[in-house]
């Protein structure tokens, strides 16, 4: 995952005009769908009107809610980002306006006025969700300092939590941050491409074969991404000076690359034949990914029920061999009878008997108890190895399947197929009892 944040703005009519619209036209053609939160209009293009008035007030909110009224007025109340997935990955509408109100929620804004939108203009699937900083009901301004560090930290903790890992820089740069060392963020495929490369022509040829171009800009030559996005390549190269790119570049007529827009006309000439093949065979990858994933999830789910009836069982079975809850009972009992006796008993030394009596049941069933807590600690160490086992299994078939693709839209051969993962089968049933037995 890929969050962006765009600068801060002060007219909502602007920013929501951008986002509903095509660049630059009144169509709506790359709008895949729109949702309103925390308003009392569901219809996005009403939405701005609700968002500047909420802006508009927010001294009359802060009095109303009982809040100082201290500090200048906020000149830039939209706060705007977006949130892009992996190519391979093909979230559906209902997964990508969860994700975007986790984000929002880790923001702090989660009760905040906004409007997420999702695009299908680009070949990866990806959400903008603009938010006003006055808060509706008391107006406060939500704090929206270190946004960047927070949404790094939160594209990391969604890979890892979705089982793959998209963006190794991201990795390294937090490392980096826990042993106190700054960090700098460039793009993988430029940084690769430098530092493998010993000249221009090299450093030219390994963009290529990622789906990058070197083109002449205004003022420099500039990297162009897949996306058609282009780049300024010294500052994605952290220590790299212009002078030193140049001179890297010596073996290339850097007078004569082709420029950003001829690059862009490129794209727009290839075979529309290829395209369309290329299109089915990234529907296919993402269908095979995700029929992966699920039957990955569901395997992880029925281990994990299957672990939760087992250790029931075991317990249970473990309590019942070492008489755990007889010897508590005998205790309880042998302690009534010590606690009820009289001063005969004293004199001729029976309540002493029984006294040592029950030390050494107290005793037995603390030593019954610790060899019980050790062999349940030993079956869930076994059960602990098993999930570790299954989920090392997993990943090296998602690295495989990941690696196949990757190598077919190289080769261009696409020719994966989707395949349907086995039924999977019960290994377990849940008995009348309430506890789980293999079969």
């Amino acid at each position: 995952m890929i969050p962006k944040i765009t600068k801060g703005g002060s007219s909502f009519k602007s920013a929501l005009q951008y986002y509903l619209h095509d660049k630059g036209a009144d169509t709506q053609e790359r709008v895949a769908w729109a949702q309103t939160e925390n308003m009392r209009t569901e219809d996005p293009q009403k939405a701005w009107r609700v968002m500047a008035y909420t802006a508009k007030e927010q001294d009359r909110l802060k009095e109303a809610s009982g809040q100082s009224r201290a500090g200048r007025k906020l000149e830039k109340p939209v706060f705007a980002y977006s949130l892009a997935w992996h190519p391979e990955q093909s979230p559906d509408a209902e997964h990508m306006l969860e994700t975007a109100r986790e984000s929002l929620e880790m923001m702090g804004l989660s009760d905040h006025e906004c409007v997420i939108v999702a695009h299908r203009d680009e070949p990866q699937k990806h959400v903008h969700v603009i938010v006003n900083r006055v808060h509706p009901i008391t107006g406060l301004a939500g704090d929206v300092r270190n946004s960047k560090l927070k949404f790094s930290d939160f594209a990391r903790e969604y890979e890892r939590k979705h089982g793959k890992i998209y963006c190794e820089r991201r990795e390294e740069n937090a490392k980096k941050r826990e042993k106190g060392e700054k960090t700098h963020y460039g793009d993988p495929v430029i940084v690769e491409a430098w530092h493998s490369s010993k000249n221009g022509k090299e450093f030219v040829a390994a963009l290529e074969r990622e789906g990058y171009a070197l083109a002449q800009g205004r003022k420099r030559p500039v990297v162009v991404d897949v996306h058609g996005k282009a780049h300024n390549p010294t500052r994605q190269l952290d220590g790299v000076k212009a002078k030193e790119f140049k001179e890297k570049l010596s073996d290339l007529d850097l007078e004569n690359l082709p420029t950003v827009d001829e690059i862009a006309k490129q794209g727009q000439s290839r075979d529309p034949e290829k395209d369309k093949r290329l299109e089915a065979f990234e529907i296919l990858a993402a269908r095979q990914l995700e029929t992966t994933l699920a039957k990955h999830r569901n395997e992880q789910n029925e281990l994990k029920l299957k672990h939760r009836y087992q250790f029931e069982a075991d317990k249970k079975e473990l309590v019942k061999h070492y008489q755990l809850r007889e010897q508590k009972r005998d205790i309880m009992e042998q302690a009534a009878v010590v606690k009820d006796t009289n001063w005969w008993k004293r004199l001729i030394g029976t309540t002493r008997k029984e006294q040592l009596k029950l030390n050494g049941m107290i005793l037995n069933f603390r030593s019954s108890r610790d060899r019980y807590k050790e062999q349940l600690r030993s079956k869930v160490k076994q059960r602990t190895d098993e999930r570790t086992r299954l989920k090392k299994h997993q990943e090296d078939v998602q690295t495989r399947l990941l690696t196949r693709i990757a190598e077919e839209r190289k080769s261009e051969r696409y020719s994966i197929r989707l395949q349907e993962p086995p039924q999977l089968e019960r290994t377990h049933t849940r008995p009348r009892d309430g506890y789980g037995m293999e079969r």
